[in-house]
């Protein structure tokens, strides 16, 4: 099976399925297994793909994501013929189920079963953990100038609820993603602010200018992979995130 991956995480798990010399294609953004994956040839971005280029290699399978890539993207790669799976968990559940279904997909249903049980399994054991204790809340930016954050009916959103925080915009009636003034986070008065290093790179500098700013919360660092990405790294980076939630709450 030949597989052209537009999913920068669904790529990183193809590849961990022992699939890499599989994968004809690949977005600039998919950038793991760092090293290895450079063997894949680049057709372009997540939200403007070579759609010429990639009809010429004659995949089997392209994998789109709803968030990731563009309507207009998936329906051309439809119009010139090629069977085009479509992924799109909104939370960590859902993700599991939805690497199972790749699994099966891609023919390595063993491969997808295994991970799916891994992140159900750690999904249950911090829900679990933070039961009976009270959420902490947090403020996590996705990017800045203008700065933006998620609801919780997202990926982004369910990862923060599994590991035990409270998204201080968790509930707003707005898009998944959507900009907000920093008088806003002021008020809501997080806890904590999660900081991390996609797809807006953010640092030590950015919790020093929210700090001026009159944001009062514990601030760290996180891995952007850690939170937006499903697939290998998903099971361990519930407890890195969780973690946090348990500092954060001292």
């Amino acid at each position: 099976m030949r597989i052209v991956s537009l999913v920068p995480s669904l790529t990183e798990t193809l590849a961990s399925w022992g699939l890499l010399g599989q994968l004809a294609g690949r977005t600039r953004y998919c950038i793991e297994p760092a090293g290895a994956i450079d063997a894949v040839e680049v057709v372009g971005g997540t939200k403007n793909p070579d759609i010429i280029r990639i009809r010429e290699l004659r995949p089997d399978l392209v994998v789109v994501n709803r968030e990731e890539n563009r309507r207009e993207d998936y329906d051309a790669l439809v119009a010139a013929g090629l069977n085009v799976h479509v992924t799109h968990p909104r939370t960590v559940g859902e993700a599991a189920d939805m690497l199972e279904e790749l699994g099966r997909v891609v023919d390595m249903p063993d491969r997808g079963t295994d991970l799916a049980g891994r992140c159900r399994e750690a999904r249950e054991t911090a829900l679990a953990a933070a039961n009976g204790s009270t959420p902490v809340s947090v403020f996590c930016p996705i990017w800045r100038n203008p700065w933006m954050t998620f609801r919780d009916a997202t990926y982004v959103g369910d990862m923060l609820a599994t590991a035990g925080m409270r998204n201080v915009f968790g509930d707003e009636p707005a898009r998944d993603f959507f900009e907000v003034d920093l008088a806003e986070v002021r008020r809501r008065r997080p806890a904590l602010v999660l900081l991390p290093d996609e797809p807006y790179v953010f640092t030590e500098k950015h919790a020093r200018e929210l700090e001026g700013e009159g944001v009062d919360a514990l601030f760290v660092l996180i891995c952007g992979k850690d939170l937006s990405w499903y697939g290998p790294r998903t099971p361990v980076a519930i407890e890195q995130i969780a973690r946090v939630a348990r500092r954060a709450a001292r």
